[in-house]
């Protein structure tokens, strides 16, 4: 790379790490009087884990309960190291976010090292992909609050460039397979990333094929199988607890059926023609390395297809597995940027020979604005109205978000749990049972024995029947958020306190809360035992709230 793009990938970088710091300033709030920070609630439930797994209890959610409610084992030992720190509770999760937000930027060296790989020799699709896929918001929202997106975007970078120098060179190395099934212990579905770059090396590199398989699969083996040892030894299950909750029970063609759905919203929130132009790319080569990026991408949107998509695809943007893939489209759609203006400069230049200077810098202008116009079309958080009608509005549009007039969406959600947490450890003793509903920042701060109403962490509810109609509104079908069982969780179970009930759910709920008093704390009513010894009445009294 010479020295002028050099120094702007530097460039780049610094202006997403000024753009990172005020995103982040934003997810802290205040609470009792303290700042706090929180990450994605489904984040703060791998916390729970750590922690526990830090002071001696093991990988579990409560102490004593050997539930595997987690799908990310590698991360939360990752994270369970920060826990061992003097780290403030309070501050714990900010470190977190950086560590994750430092994972992505390092994940851009590898996507413009992949982008070397594939054009050679031009700096200019390398730079703008990097650029694409530093300032696609919903990758900063994964990344800084906490989840382990952010891991598997570098692993995904790495493995892929890796693959395309594999190749290229003809030098086999099994460490690219221990990378790859190390990527398993992050989530367990990076097992489609193995084996994409798996059978595209196997495809492409003949001389090696043999040991391609060999160290493909058996590291695919190796990790997996380790994994599900421990699981079967530990937790007494073949399969982690988000699988039953989230697969089993719902038909293969009701899942297909949402997945397809939120395929469909995140391409028109994307906004279709955009979503489509990397094909452009078809028209001026089709080589292996154009190959490897589309399939990486595919495999990705067709596992999210597969699994039903994921739990916020409501929110915007692209979900956590076909994320993860985001980088390989945006080079695809930077190579097909730098094609198809150079093939739109050369019709020029032959139709009038004599302005070749000024169709360079016309063709140069009009690249330019598509992608700025590009960048604001695709951050629509959500699939609403033009980038001339948000930028009209930008602290109420759907550009608010990205453009940072307005805290991520998921803060307010973390705000109000952690507050929720941090009351019910006031005005309940340590004995207290609490069931819950959203099962992240609630029990981490409220450190109490928590009744998980959705079943991440409770093997009846999550073993048990789906509750919503398969074939009904994608929107009420949310993976890990389609099975409750209150006739257990809250018949048998007695919760000493009940914060809220799975919304569309009350008039169900409510039938066995008889014996419970409503109290509303921190804006919302919560469900007290009448009797129960392990409440302090008196403090909830207190901080009632009319």
């Amino acid at each position: 790379m010479k020295p002028a793009s050099r120094w702007l990938f530097i460039l780049i970088l610094l202006a997403y790490a000024a753009y990172a710091a005020v995103f982040t300033a934003k997810t802290i709030f205040t609470a009792q009087g303290q700042p706090y920070s929180a990450l994605f609630d489904d984040a703060m439930i791998s916390m729970t884990y750590a922690r526990n797994l830090a002071q001696g209890y093991g990988p579990v959610w409560n102490p004593g309960e050997r539930v595997e409610g987690y799908s990310n084992p590698l991360w939360v030992v990752f994270m369970a190291g920060f826990h061992l720190l003097p780290i403030p509770e309070n501050w714990i999760s900010l470190y977190i976010q950086v560590a994750g937000g430092l994972f992505f930027i390092a994940s851009l060296f590898f996507l413009k090292k992949a982008a070397e790989e594939v054009e050679p020799g031009r700096a200019g699709a390398a730079l703008l992909a990097v650029l694409l896929t530093a300032f696609y918001y919903p990758l900063t929202n994964w990344s800084w609050l906490g989840n382990e997106v952010s891991l598997l975007l570098l692993i995904s970078g790495a493995a892929v460039w890796w693959a395309l120098r594999m190749q290229a060179g003809g030098r086999f190395s099994p460490w690219l397979y221990v990378l790859l099934g190390g990527a398993t212990l992050v989530r367990l579905d990076a097992a489609v990333l193995h084996l994409t770059v798996l059978g595209w090396l196997f495809l492409f590199d003949r001389p090696n094929r043999r040991k391609h398989l060999a160290w493909g699969l058996g590291m695919l083996a190796l990790f997996i199988g380790g994994q599900t040892a421990w699981r079967r030894l530990y937790y007494g299950e073949w399969l982690p607890m988000t699988y039953y909750l989230k697969m089993e029970g719902l038909p293969l063609l009701a899942r297909a059926r949402r997945g397809a759905i939120a395929l469909y919203y995140f391409a028109r929130g994307l906004f279709w023609p955009l979503a489509l132009f990397p094909a452009v790319l078809a028209f001026f080569r089709r080589d292996r390395k154009v190959l490897l990026l589309a399939l990486v991408f595919l495999a990705q949107c067709a596992y999210s297809v597969y699994v039903g998509g994921d739990a916020w695809e409501h929110r915007g943007g692209a979900n956590r597995f076909i994320a993860q893939a985001m980088p390989a489209f945006f080079l695809l759609f930077s190579l097909a940027v730098f094609r198809l203006s150079g093939w739109v400069q050369g019709a020029a230049m032959r139709l009038a020979p004599r302005l070749r200077g000024p169709a360079r810098a016309l063709v140069a202008a009009g690249a330019g604005v598509f992608v700025i116009l590009s960048v604001l079309m695709m951050n629509r958080l959500v699939d609403n109205g033009s980038f001339i009608t948000n930028l009209r509005s930008p602290a109420s549009g759907a550009l608010r978000f990205f453009l940072l007039q307005e805290r991520s969406i998921y803060v307010p959600g973390n705000e109000r749990y952690t507050r929720d947490g941090l009351i019910l450890r006031q005005v309940t003793a340590p004995q207290a049972r609490i069931a819950v509903v959203a099962a992240g920042s609630t029990p981490y701060f409220m450190h109490r024995y928590a009744i998980d109403l959705l079943g991440k962490s409770d093997p009846v509810v999550a073993r048990g029947g789906i509750q919503v109609n398969p074939y009904g509104d994608w929107l009420e079908l949310r993976p890990g958020h389609i099975k409750f069982n209150y006739d257990y969780s809250l018949g048998q179970l007695q919760p000493d306190v009940v914060v809220e009930l799975r919304v569309s759910t009350y008039d169900i709920g409510e039938r066995y809360l008889d014996n419970y008093e409503r109290i509303k704390l921190n804006g919302h009513t919560m469900y007290f035992k009448k009797g129960s010894p392990y409440i302090l009445w008196e403090k909830a009294y207190e901080l009632r709230e009319n």
